[in-house]
């Protein structure tokens, strides 16, 4: 017995030092090259700095997240106010997250299966070119929930009762939505297994009391909680919200049902003829039919799989060959995936937790089906959503520069317009002026230690249908903005070609009356600057 667990022991760490090397590979070529820095990575550098120049959550600034990844990093920004401290932490957590899921699936594979499966993840999930990577998260709150939603999966398989409160402490102030599930999972399980917990129960509270200090300094109030409420349910109920989730084919929208019902027909006519082929001792030609996955879109193909993965979960409860930890995997992987339980796949919001659910299938797979024929169907899949993947950092082309001592990767294409208007905002906006980029380019004011002062994120069709276009022309009216900077952006993902086209126009015609152009910059993409009249 004790030979076994010195091997093992030995193997997980030869596995670790594995994923290791791995990871800080992948790191050196993919460093700020998934997502797109502008776009999904502006407001996640901005808020920090906002607070760091005397802004209050929710007072001053809009909050759609938990307050604790913010809160963390206007500290981080202590130290260096430079984008890449952000980067860097985020590597970090999802180094923490990837050593976390291959101790996870350690308990439920051998050691061999838990290394090729967490390969897979990294090259899939972690480094993925999707809006929603792990290493430029869109989200810093959604990153830090996902950490704990692991470190309290973890805890509670290998009994640390300690840290589960801790990191479910986590969760609550980055996520309370996703706090409600992981909570009552793990008070069930432990009532279960008969293990009194109740003198661990503090640590629960001591990531909710660092923040509540925070709102105590600050003088956040009530009212300030319910103003922010108020534009929050304004958001998720706007046409801009709606058509962005379209646009990763959710599952509910009219316009995706017939499409992701046909889609995983396909997919599971394939696989199941495949594996028709290996039963009948035809090996060769069944992986070749795994082949005809490739012409399918496989993103969309994950769709289904929260539905199937308690199908499934049923067919083994029936057969009495699944435990109570499996049922633990299967309850944390669907709360990984609750924003998209309809839409598991790895372009959303689904790519942070679609990799645990196909491993949790496959492991209630395997109790009723060839495991070697499913091992090679898995490695078959997620090999074509790695090409898939690679082939769209090829396509994008990023380059890394440096600007202001902070390292940017954009496309090659784009790099030449965004040197000319930092070099715009070096030479010709004085350090007692201020301006702000449009529609989304916060990310400039932290470049050029320059406040951002409004209450919204971005001035994309999702904040105007939030809090109307008379409230953003007297905040701008209010701030007497020196500079306005019109930075290229179409925002077809909201539904709306750009603004000052289709949407914003009197905003816009606010701004014609009461600016006057300074300067056009032209570099396959046109940058218009206008200062205000005196």
């Amino acid at each position: 017995m004790h030979l076994f667990c010195y091997k093992k022991i030995m193997e997980n760490k030869k596995n670790i030092i594995i994923l290791t090397i791995l990871f800080l590979i992948l790191t050196i070529f993919f460093f700020l090259k998934t997502g797109n820095i502008l776009i999904d990575f502006s407001r996640e550098t901005c808020i920090p700095f906002q607070i760091l120049s005397g802004q209050k959550l929710m007072k001053d600034i809009f909050l759609i997240y938990g307050p604790f990844g913010y809160i963390l990093n206007s500290f981080l920004y202590l130290i260096k106010i430079n984008i890449n401290l952000l980067v860097i932490e985020a590597h970090l957590i999802s180094f923490a997250i990837f050593i976390l899921f291959y101790f996870i699936l350690n308990k439920f594979f051998a050691s061999k299966a838990s290394l090729a499966f967490s390969i897979i993840f990294l090259f899939t999930s972690i480094f993925s070119n999707s809006t929603f990577s792990f290493v430029l998260p869109y989200s810093f709150s959604t990153l830090w929930a996902i950490f704990g939603l692991y470190l309290a999966f973890f805890s509670l398989l290998y009994n640390k009762k300690n840290i589960l409160f801790l990191s479910l402490g986590l969760i609550f102030v980055n996520k309370p939505e996703m706090f409600i599930g992981a909570f009552l999972i793990s008070i069930i399980y432990l009532i279960y297994k008969k293990d009194i917990f109740l003198k661990n129960l503090s640590y629960i509270f001591i990531f909710p009391l660092i923040c509540l200090i925070y709102f105590l300094i600050n003088q956040i109030t009530i009212d300030d909680i319910l103003k922010n409420y108020y534009y929050l349910k304004e958001m998720i109920t706007t046409n801009s919200i709606k058509h962005l989730y379209e646009g990763m084919g959710v599952f509910f929208y009219d316009k995706y049902f017939a499409y992701n019902i046909i889609l995983s027909l396909k997919t599971f006519l394939i696989l199941a003829f495949s594996y028709f082929l290996y039963i009948i001792k035809k090996p060769f030609i069944s992986y070749l039919t795994l082949g005809l996955l490739y012409f399918l879109n496989l993103n969309f193909a994950f769709n289904l799989i929260g539905f199937f993965s308690i199908f499934i979960t049923f067919l083994a409860i029936k057969h009495k060959t699944t435990s109570k930890e499996e049922l633990i995997f299967l309850g944390f992987s669907l709360i990984l995936t609750s924003k998209s339980f309809f839409a598991v796949n790895p372009i959303g919001y689904g790519n942070f937790g679609y990799c645990l659910l196909i491993f949790y299938i496959f492991l209630q797979l395997q109790k009723f089906i060839n495991k070697k024929w499913l091992i090679n169907s898995i490695i078959f899949i997620f090999i074509f959503v790695f090409i898939n993947n690679l082939t769209l950092f090829i396509r994008e082309n990023k380059t890394l520069f440096a600007i202001k001592n902070n390292l940017v990767a954009l496309k090659k294409v784009d790099k030449n317009i965004f040197e000319k208007t930092n070099l715009f905002i070096e030479k010709h906006i004085k350090k007692d002026e201020n301006f702000i980029v449009l529609p989304e380019g916060q990310i400039f004011n932290v470049l050029h230690n320059k406040p951002y002062k409004f209450y919204n994120s971005t001035f994309t069709p999702l904040d105007f249908e939030t809090f109307k276009e008379k409230q953003l022309i007297n905040q701008l009216q209010d701030k007497r903005i020196e500079y306005i900077i019109f930075y290229p952006r179409d925002t077809l993902d909201y539904g709306k070609q750009g603004i000052c086209f289709d949407y914003a126009v009197d905003f816009c015609k606010y701004i014609m009356d009461n600016y006057t152009q300074v300067a056009t910059l032209k570099e396959n993409k046109q940058v218009t600057i206008f200062k205000i009249k005196k």
